[in-house]
């Protein structure tokens, strides 16, 4: 705030520059108690014969604090009262999660809601320049790169803050001048959310050893990193709708080759289809593109799970993020061997097959995990060579019941997205082996067997040039 001058003409100025509010709003103010939002409140209040401004608090008890809570919300109705300003008051209930989070969508809701309800221009709230701060150092800490550390724009749709160039000290001093009272929150003073070690442990800290301005140059950094962000925010948008292919509203899929030298552009281009599949940016942080970025730059089919239930799938040619496991996708490819075969090709194996004259058993090597030996006489030919299907049963070697696919897999802890690439082999009654782990026990060799059946898999390496020929299957 300039020196010698009253906080409302630069409280004017700024929403005036940025073009917040205009004559005639009808503006919804979110009132918590706290000095922010009842310094705001007196501000409107003295501007609004100027501009003809209709005003419309609203507060919202989280019954958190019990006792307080009710006296936060008396002292709300009364200043409201006493200022003329008419007030809407909800009480609502945070029954899970973090708390700081839920009232905040809860409030949000409640404002929403009643914009649309009685057809308001603009949600109006307190916000300040230490809020900005806070806000960059909780998200820094967080991992969520430029788009957390851009903090909170002075407007946001139908949501303005024309409080965002002020101090929390600026405040104070005009509250003080004013003899403006205003109700205490003692959540803010405790320490066991986040923002509050930032406000009232670290941010003071930094003041006092490092830079006593450190507030205003934080926030000044923001302002910059506001428009790095809006240029970003563009370019991928451009490069969204030219690279990505949409299927169904459930499958955005990018080419593996289209994702070279674009850098940190990505990280915005992999948020925006998170959105496009969750409705929103939220709870897609740096860690997570990081996680992105290295099953890229691995070698063979890799997933990751992404929060609410996407999934990230790197195939051979492409990338795509849908909101179904990947095992739904799975490889619908069946081959049949009729009898005995030197080599079938299957997805990125060779299986051959092989009759063997009984040997003593130690003649075997059951220590081969790719290489399956079982009673010739007790398989139905022909075999059926397959990946995995809903409710697929066998009976494990060793064991003398019918297990679930499924919970075998499970106990071997064998990753969801490996289980896919697993070869089946059935005959004309049940699974006979599940390639690389077990044979059913009801088809293994014994002292008995006159001939042994040998099925061996074969993983096939190719030449690079050769593999870029081979179709994309996942």
């Amino acid at each position: 705030m300039s020196k010698n001058r009253d906080l409302l003409t630069d409280f004017r100025d700024y929403f005036s520059r940025n073009e917040l509010l205009q004559r005639g709003d009808k503006l919804l103010i979110g009132l918590s108690g706290g000095i922010d939002s009842t310094v705001l409140l007196h501000l409107l209040k003295r501007l609004k014969s100027e501009y003809r401004f209709v005003l419309l608090g609203v507060h919202i008890n989280y019954n958190l604090r019990g006792a307080e809570s009710e006296k936060n919300y008396r002292f709300v109705r009364q200043t409201c009262h006493r200022w003329g300003v008419p007030l809407i008051a909800q009480k609502a209930n945070i029954e899970k999660g973090n708390v700081e989070n839920e009232a905040r969508k809860i409030r949000y809701k409640i404002f929403q809601h009643l914009l649309r309800k009685y057809n308001f221009d603009k949600l109006v709230v307190g916000h300040n320049k230490n809020d900005q701060a806070e806000t960059l150092l909780l998200n820094l800490i967080r991992g969520a790169g430029i788009a957390g550390m851009k903090g909170m724009f002075p407007k946001t749709n139908s949501l303005v803050r024309p409080l965002l160039d002020f101090t929390r000290k600026e405040i104070e001093k005009y509250a003080q001048s004013k003899n403006i009272n205003f109700s205490q929150d003692s959540s803010n003073l405790g320490l066991e959310y986040d923002r509050n070690k930032i406000r009232l442990k670290i941010i003071p800290k930094i003041e006092e050893l490092i830079n006593p301005q450190a507030v205003e140059k934080i926030a000044d950094s923001m302002h910059i990193l506001q428009q790095t962000e809006y240029f970003l925010q563009h370019y991928s948008a451009d490069l969204f709708s030219q690279l990505i292919k949409r299927v169904n509203g459930k499958k955005y899929i990018l080419q593996l080759k289209d994702l070279k030298n674009k850098g940190i552009v990505l990280f915005y281009l992999f948020k925006k289809v998170f959105a496009e599949l969750t409705g929103s940016e939220q709870d897609f942080y740096s860690y997570h593109y990081q996680d992105i970025k290295d099953i890229l730059s691995s070698s063979g089919s890799k997933y990751i799970q992404l929060p609410h239930g996407v999934y990230v799938v790197k195939g051979m040619k492409k990338l795509t993020f849908a909101s179904a496991p990947p095992q739904l996708w799975q490889n619908k490819t069946v081959k049949s061997i009729n009898d005995i075969s030197r080599r079938v090709v299957f997805l990125k194996n060779y299986i051959s097959t092989s009759k063997i004259k009984t040997l003593p058993l130690g003649g075997f090597d059951f220590s081969d995990k790719w290489t399956a030996f079982l009673d010739y006489d007790k398989v139905e030919f022909p075999l059926k060579i397959r990946t995995r299907r809903k409710g697929d049963k066998f009976v494990p070697l060793g064991m003398d019941n019918e297990k679930k696919l499924k919970d075998f897999f499970i106990d071997l802890k064998v990753p969801r997205y490996e289980r896919d690439k697993v070869v089946i082999m059935e005959d004309q009654n049940r699974i006979v082996w599940v390639g690389g782990y077990r044979v059913n026990q009801r088809l293994r060799v014994t002292r008995r067997t006159k001939t042994v059946l040998s099925i061996k898999i074969i993983k096939k390496y190719s030449h690079p040039r050769r593999a870029r020929r081979i179709e994309d299957k996942s």
